[in-house]
């Protein structure tokens, strides 16, 4: 008897443990808000102008690529979503596409055109042509990029204090056919004010596509991304205007040096989105990743301080809703409150066709508690 009681105790305390290890033991909430107004996509892009957040591009669910955009602004707690000006006539659609922006005007570019819906030519395409969007002004188109074509690039903007930031296209895929090049780790750098591109000689990082960044003040991080099969486990730190550009941080992996990384190893993931959420000024800056897939798409989120420690420090927060795991979505801030929508569950670089898109859009609320947290 004492020996059952024993193995009923020791039950009970596995199920405890294994309750605590679950999602109620994590911080944070997924709060769905007003859904994306256009078609569902992947592959989309956005940028923010002031108070106004863009979502546009991409490729529905019947293989159309499109070329809407968006405009999202809130009011009050509430999303309003509404169609934006139209595009230039030979500005093409496609998906995979890069945007960034100065607080000013957005840069739109490259990015990937398969043509394979219904009445489609058949013969896919990659971009090098860019854009310029100016509120008010509308859409010039600028000097083509000089590098290799190529679709899920990295695009961001560092500011500078007191002067004029620089902005980035960096990693990417292109794919002939025969994939003689597949993804690739150049680094560009494009100054808003000539309009011109400069390949850079230092050049950081494995080669990847779909990856993420996320820039705090005067420094971007950049992580996770794909290579085929293979999912990148660096995280690069770029401080553009420092002496020393380049730097790694912890990598994404369980080591034997750290103790504070064992489920490091569940971060990397392609196609992903990341926000920041929180001041530079206070040191209350955090990045939050979301979304994305290894082989299949996954729910785990995550919350990085760079603050914390000498290399920043990555805490796991609330698993994104049940029912709307997706990648290749976009995330964006608005009024210091990080937003995801789009995407698709069902995806791959060289797909012509998705089975499922999510127009969907959720707020991720910092800090919340298991008591606190929506069901949904």
């Amino acid at each position: 008897m004492k020996t059952v009681k024993n193995l009923l105790f020791l039950a009970v305390l596995v199920s405890f443990f294994a309750a605590c290890s679950s999602d109620d033991d994590k911080v944070g909430n997924w709060k769905k808000v007003e859904s994306f107004g256009g078609t569902g996509r992947v592959g989309a892009v956005t940028f923010t102008i002031g108070d106004v957040a863009y979502v546009g591009l991409g490729i529905d669910q019947y293989a159309n690529e499109l070329k809407d955009f968006w405009t999202c602004t809130l009011t009050g707690q509430d999303l309003i979503w509404q169609r934006a000006e139209t595009l230039p006539d030979d500005f093409k659609p496609r998906y995979g596409a890069t945007a960034f922006s100065d607080g000013t005007s957005a840069f739109v570019g490259l990015g990937y055109a398969q043509n394979a819906a219904a009445g489609g030519s058949g013969k896919s395409e990659y971009f090098k042509d860019f854009w310029k969007y100016t509120p008010g002004q509308g859409w010039t188109k600028l000097t083509d990029f000089p590098g290799t074509p190529r679709q899920y690039a990295l695009g961001f903007y560092v500011p500078k204090a007191g002067g004029r930031g620089k902005a980035y296209v960096a990693y990417g895929y292109y794919s002939d056919g025969n994939d003689k090049v597949g993804a690739m780790k150049d680094w560009w750098e494009y100054d808003l004010d000539t309009d011109t591109w400069t390949e850079m000689n230092e050049v950081f990082g494995d080669k990847r596509a779909g990856a993420c960044v996320a820039v705090i003040g005067e420094t971007a991080y950049i992580f996770t991304g794909a290579d085929g099969s293979s999912y990148p486990n660096d995280v690069i730190k770029f401080t553009p205007y420092q002496s020393v550009k380049f730097a790694k941080l912890d990598v994404l992996k369980d080591t034997d040096y750290h103790n504070y990384d064992g489920d490091y190893g569940k971060i990397p993931r392609g196609y992903a989105t990341a926000f920041v959420v929180g001041k530079e000024e206070d040191k209350t800056a955090r990045i939050y990743l979301a979304t994305g897939a290894r082989g299949s798409v996954l729910s785990d989120c995550w919350e990085f301080n760079p603050y914390r420690g000498e290399t920043g420090r990555w805490d796991e927060v609330t698993s994104f809703p049940s029912g709307h795991y997706r990648q290749a979505a976009v995330a964006f801030v608005l009024d210091n409150r990080g937003y995801v929508a789009t995407g698709g569950s069902n995806f791959s670089v060289a797909q012509s066709g998705y089975t499922t898109t999510d127009v969907t859009t959720y707020l991720f609320q910092p800090g919340v508690k298991d008591d606190d947290q929506d069901d949904d």
